[in-house]
């Protein structure tokens, strides 16, 4: 091997043993196999990592073939990040899409205007509808017929224009409103809601919508009304593609530089306390029904856990390890809780439903592996609750018309427990049941390359393999649960009190108990025994929180807000938050935005533009799932995942030849 080769080589790729074909792998091509026998012993797995990213391509890449006893193979060098590169030029066609689409909009409008129409008016209530139904432009959505536009039977702006020249203002007000209301009610009725840019309310069923029709295909077609139908649509897509390139510039770049972390327990306890105290007494609102583990009441318990589990990263208070993995059980206990109580009281097995719940678990993350160049199983939070949401469903699925039976549901339940032992703790088990799952669930630490790449998949799903059973025992016996805390709520005062009392000593008692023998133990000697007692830390809290009528009506709508949102912050705080620079790296830097002589100054700043970030990305994980995943038309469904599946595929496809052409 030449020197110049050694160099080429040397300046892209990372040190580390043989392994197996990894989602990292597919989306940045894995290196070649004579790697293993370069020099690395001069440079820091941060330096040789860092040189591993989009902007070094042009340096790197500038030969593809070399000269001397060993040959590599060029595709091992051109291929190298193909999905990445096809990421970026998928997000620059989408950004000119979106900015042709808001010029054709202006365009309608101005002719509107011009027309006589009141463009104020027509702002206002597109606005309105767009609001009302998940940011569809249903005032243009009659405006084309089934594949090329202009063929529909409904009219026009220009035409509304016509009709209404003569109308005095309150009759052009009315009859705008009835001609928007028509269009919804017509886009509602034909299924066309789902899809933003679908064939023409015309077209009558969706049914029997062919590939070639749906919002996508046209608008690649070139169809000016698909494209401006789909304004929002493409603002939302837009608007995730800016969010994947922040998160690049942040945790890839150089641009931002990184502090160290410092933990302070003082500091640490102020900012939850303060955060705590301002919510109850500036956010303190009542819930819509007293039940216990109402939604409010779990959304605020997610809330909290999340505001403590993010801090303990940006913190590194390891001194709370115990307690964090206690929160994270409770998210995968109501994970198990939340699905079994849906699918066992409104028997909702539609594909539709679980394919928005995939969607809502996945979409986001997927997108970052790919423009960050990380493993699925690096936001294990992910992976985790989708295998256990799997099997609840299917659980749950088979023999569906049972499940009315407690004696169907105590069956299901023993043998879930049985088929966790024999997965997670019988030998060789795992090993063979995920092992055609490795390229998804396979992890590598840069800083550990000779770990098993299973290991973090391993023991991250392990830690909490039992727990979402015992939220679906808790969802089949909530209903009695409820029933017995009203028995008490309804009993004369006094009685009243000492039942409670007893309830709270007994629970206290159980607390103090669990705490002196659990959870003091050290980190490694407390995951061992956590799998087995993580249930009981949840069942003490679930007992403290609803044992009387006030606790259970009221809620902190702070924590509440945090909770809808904590997969998002989950993902972001690893790029915008926090810093891990390299590929797979785990977020061991801060992010870091003001001198590094403000460090509270630069959290505050650091942290309100996070926050604000993760809200955005579950508006638009949200608005684009309704536009992507229809939850009633499976045939609409398939087109679109077709769809999505021949795009990934054009993807890589472009991204290599943009390689080929560097």
């Amino acid at each position: 091997m030449t020197q110049k080769a050694d160099r080429i080589f040397t300046s892209f790729t990372l040190p580390r043993r043989p392994r197996l074909l990894t989602l990292h792998s597919l989306f940045t091509k894995s290196i070649h196999d004579d790697e293993r026998r370069m020099d690395h012993r001069y440079l820091s797995w941060q330096d040789v990592a860092k040189r591993r990213t989009l902007l070094d391509f042009s340096s790197s890449l500038t030969s593809s073939s070399f000269e001397g006893d060993e040959e590599v193979e060029p595709s091992s060098v051109l291929e190298y990040g193909r999905f990445q590169l096809g990421l970026f030029l998928s997000g620059v066609f989408i950004v000119a899409l979106y900015v042709y689409a808001e010029f054709l909009h202006h365009v309608r409008m101005k002719r509107m205007h011009n027309g006589g129409y009141n463009k104020g008016l027509a702002e206002d209530s597109i606005e309105m509808r767009m609001a009302g139904t998940k940011k569809f432009d249903v005032l243009l959505e009659g405006g084309g017929g089934g594949g090329g536009g202009g063929g529909g039977n409904t009219p026009d702006g220009s035409m509304i224009s016509n009709s209404m020249q003569d109308m005095s203002d309150e009759d052009k007000k009315r009859s705008f409103a009835n001609f928007t209301d028509s269009f919804g009610r017509q886009n509602s009725q034909s299924g066309n809601m789902s899809d933003a840019v679908g064939s023409s309310p015309s077209t009558g069923d969706n049914g029997n919508v062919k590939f070639t029709n749906i919002g996508a295909m046209r608008i690649l077609q070139g169809d000016a009304d698909a494209i401006e139908r789909a304004r929002l649509i493409l603002r939302s897509w837009a608007e995730l593609f800016f969010i994947l390139f922040v998160f690049y510039v942040c945790d890839r770049t150089n641009t931002f530089p990184e502090r160290t972390k410092s933990y302070s327990r003082d500091f640490f306890i102020a900012i939850f306390v303060t955060l705590a105290a301002y919510g109850c007494y500036q956010t303190l609102r009542q819930s819509k029904t007293s039940a216990p583990l109402n939604r409010e009441q779990t959304e605020e318990w997610k809330g909290w856990m999340q505001v403590l589990f993010l801090l303990y990263h940006y913190f590194k208070a390891s001194e709370i390890y115990n307690a964090i993995r206690i929160f994270i059980a409770a998210y995968v206990w109501m994970t198990g809780f939340g699905n079994f109580s849906y699918y066992h009281v409104r028997k909702d097995f539609s594909v539709g439903r679980f394919s928005q719940m995939m969607w809502r678990l996945n979409f986001f993350v997927l997108f970052v592996c790919i423009a960050l160049r990380n493993d699925y199983v690096l936001y294990y939070i992910c992976p985790m609750h989708t295998l256990f949401t799997l099997f609840v469903y299917f659980s749950l699925l088979v023999f569906k018309e049972h499940n009315t039976s407690t004696n169907m549901i105590v069956a299901k339940m023993v043998i879930l427990i049985v088929l966790v032992y024999v997965i997670w703790e019988v030998p060789g088990v795992f090993t063979v049941l995920f092992k055609p799952f490795e390229w998804l669930l396979s992890y590598t630490d840069p800083k550990k390359p000779d770990v098993n790449p299973m290991h973090e998949w391993f023991f991250r799903s392990g830690l909490d393999r039992y727990v979402w059973i015992y939220g679906m025992v808790c969802a089949f016996v909530h209903p009695k649960y409820e029933a017995f805390v009203r028995w008490v709520d309804e009993k004369p005062t006094k009685e009243k009190t000492v039942i409670q009392g007893l309830i709270l000593t007994v629970n206290t008692i159980a607390a103090y108990w669990w705490y002196t023998t659990y959870y003091v133990l050290p980190k490694l000697e407390y995951n061992v025994v956590h799998p087995y007692t993580s249930w009981i830390p949840i069942t003490i809290f679930i007992i403290f929180r609803n044992f009387s009528l006030t606790m259970r009506s009221y809620f902190i709508h702070i924590f509440c807000e945090c909770g809808k949102i904590t997969l998002e912050t989950y993902i972001s705080q690893f790029h915008i938050w926090l810093s891990s620079s390299v590929p797979n790296g785990q977020p061991g830097m801060l992010l870091g935005l003001l001198p590094e002589e403000y460090p509270v100054l630069n959290f505050m700043l650091c942290t309100a533009i996070y926050v604000g970030i993760s809200q955005r990305i579950f508006m638009l994980t949200n608005d684009l799932k309704v536009a992507c995943v229809p939850n009633a038309n499976n045939r609409l469904l398939s087109l679109h995942a077709y769809f999505g599946v021949a795009w990934f595929i054009g993807m890589g496809i472009a991204g290599s030849a943009l390689l080929m052409a560097i």
